[in-house]
């Protein structure tokens, strides 16, 4: 039986717009009154805090793309070096001279947006000796220390609160998610999900966005496996 579900938040449940849906928030709701929802983001603590708050669900959560956990409401741990992340912005913005997007409340990684070469910045990266990450959230592109993630961050979590790889689950729909499906022992993504996801996941929505999360909560109830 799943225990606790890994849950991203931007496209998973809400839209491009970053609108959540009438039927995520009810699907929401049903899936915490059966395990512990520990959301999984790439925005900022605060952001990903509030959603929490807002949506009941626990307050042990991951946020900046496995760049920090927050255990409850106590203490937040940071797993990455942001100063390696400074480092890799302001040498890529001397080639490319990218738009910064806010980052008053962002503690770990830069976030910019997807106006460059993804593959020839990363190969301009490895050849500085820099080890970051670009990872393009479909929102924006993260530049971040490349020694965390998503999943590395989940498998922390897992681990201090006593929980096996079958008891676990994950629900997404990036690229950026990859790394939490391959320390789940189910995995689900929505239909708007990249084909890199869809391809290692046990169950694919047909609908999108949160319409295909509460479809996902429904057959998870349906397997008997929450």
């Amino acid at each position: 039986m799943i225990r606790a579900v890994a849950l991203d938040i931007d496209g998973t449940l809400t839209d491009m717009r970053r609108h959540l849906s009438p039927l995520s928030v009810e699907a929401v709701q049903d899936l915490n009154s059966r395990a512990q929802i520990i959301l999984v983001s790439g925005n900022v603590h605060c952001f990903t805090r509030a959603a929490a708050v807002l949506l009941g669900t626990s307050r042990t959560f991951i946020a900046e793309n496995g760049g920090l956990v927050s255990w409850g409401e106590g203490r937040l741990e940071l797993l990455s070096d942001g100063s390696i992340s400074e480092e890799a912005y302001r040498r890529l913005n001397e080639v490319y001279s990218l738009s910064r997007m806010d980052s008053r409340y962002r503690m770990t990684d830069v976030v910019v947006e997807a106006n460059f070469d993804l593959d020839e910045a990363a190969s301009l990266l490895e050849g500085w000796g820099l080890e970051v990450d670009l990872v393009d959230s479909g929102f924006a592109v993260h530049i971040k220390d490349g020694r965390v993630n998503k999943g590395r961050a989940l498998a922390r979590v897992m681990d201090r609160l006593g929980l096996r790889r079958e008891e676990v689950a994950a629900i997404g729909d990036s690229i950026s998610d990859l790394p939490m499906f391959q320390v789940a022992g189910f995995r689900a993504s929505v239909g708007n999900a990249v084909s890199e996801l869809k391809a290692e996941s046990d169950y694919v929505s047909n609908e999108q966005f949160g319409e295909g999360f509460s479809e996902i909560v429904d057959h998870m109830v349906d397997r008997e496996i929450l």
